[in-house]
């Protein structure tokens, strides 16, 4: 259905308005005001998520960040309370200058006040995956990832990345997450995204491990996932694998798992670890490295080396 004068009026006076964006960037070989860029980009990840999206949903999409430059981050103190408070009193001011903005163009206050819930990110912590306000986030986020990611790699230590990616992938609904492989991104970017969701998984299931959160470790693995062993024994299957690492450490007194170090490499991580039981009136210590590979978020497969084993004093 084509837009309706309306529609476009109001959207037409949001471009206005953030056409004066001083900062220029260059997005699919497009230049000019990031507001614009950025908001045409919100608003078609948008209408994919959203086919139908109605005027409230496309009038936040193009004017979430409405005006954002005259509000510029070091006008507010530093550090992670100063950015919240700024990112707070932005969406509110967005909210009260799209409000003027659609008065104008003769939106009623229900669509109006409808709008700038969305823009605010009312209710986000507890939206389902098709309620507006996520959907606005899950097209946020996918802008995020193919206009900063690449940028925030090359600045960011590389310890940190991967935390900054599966934080935004923890805000993003399962239809917005099976969006990401559609995101235009270059090999090098993609191998980041690569990187980071396999960590991510990999650590899941270490901590579940450490934790005996057997549901944690189960949801971790893919239904085919194939175990071998340090001396080629095989389990293949969530459930088989699941229930060997349960019932084996289980029957362990005083499990301990320490990792010394992770590499990942695409869809693969290697992973130092150690682990540690009551062996008698000794403890049982050993050294291995074990290797994942992921396909699909979950771990596909789990290779185990062993390096030592010995018994040591307790303590």
């Amino acid at each position: 259905m084509a837009p309706s004068a309306r529609l476009r009026a109001a959207l037409a006076a949001i471009d206005d308005a953030n056409r004066a964006d001083p900062t220029i960037v260059t997005v699919r070989d497009r230049t000019g005001p990031k507001e614009i860029i950025h908001a045409d980009l919100v608003t078609e990840w948008v209408l994919r998520l959203r086919p139908d999206a109605d005027d409230a949903l496309l009038l936040a999409a193009r004017g979430h960040h409405f005006r954002r430059w005259t509000v510029p981050r070091a006008s507010y103190p530093e550090g992670r309370a100063g950015y919240l408070r700024w990112r707070k009193d932005l969406h509110g001011q967005h909210a009260r200058e799209l409000g003027v903005v659609l008065g104008d163009a003769g939106y009623d206050e229900a669509t109006i006040a409808r709008v700038q819930s969305i823009v605010r990110k009312d209710g986000l912590a507890r939206a389902g995956e098709h309620d507006d306000v996520q959907v606005l986030e899950d097209a946020l986020c996918l802008v995020f990832l193919e206009t900063q990611l690449v940028d925030i790699a090359a600045r960011l230590d590389p310890a940190k990345l991967p935390g900054v990616i599966t934080k935004t992938a923890h805000k993003m609904s399962a239809a917005g997450l099976a969006q990401i492989a559609h995101v235009p991104l270059g090999p090098g970017a993609h191998r980041i995204l690569d990187e980071a969701f396999a960590r991510d998984v990999v650590q899941r299931y270490l901590d579940g491990l450490a934790a005996a959160d057997w549901a944690a470790v189960s949801a971790s693995l893919a239904p085919d996932v194939e175990r071998i062993g340090p001396y080629r024994d095989i389990f293949r299957g969530r459930r088989e694998y699941a229930d060997f690492l349960q019932n084996t450490v289980s029957a362990l007194s005083g499990y301990e798992l320490v990792i010394a170090g992770m590499i990942a490499d695409g869809n693969r991580v290697a992973v130092e670890l150690s682990e540690t039981v009551d062996d008698g009136d000794a403890r049982l210590h050993t050294d291995e490295t074990v290797v994942f590979d992921v396909a699909g978020g979950l771990i596909a497969r789990v290779a185990v080396y062993l390096q030592t084993s010995e018994r040591r004093e307790p303590g």
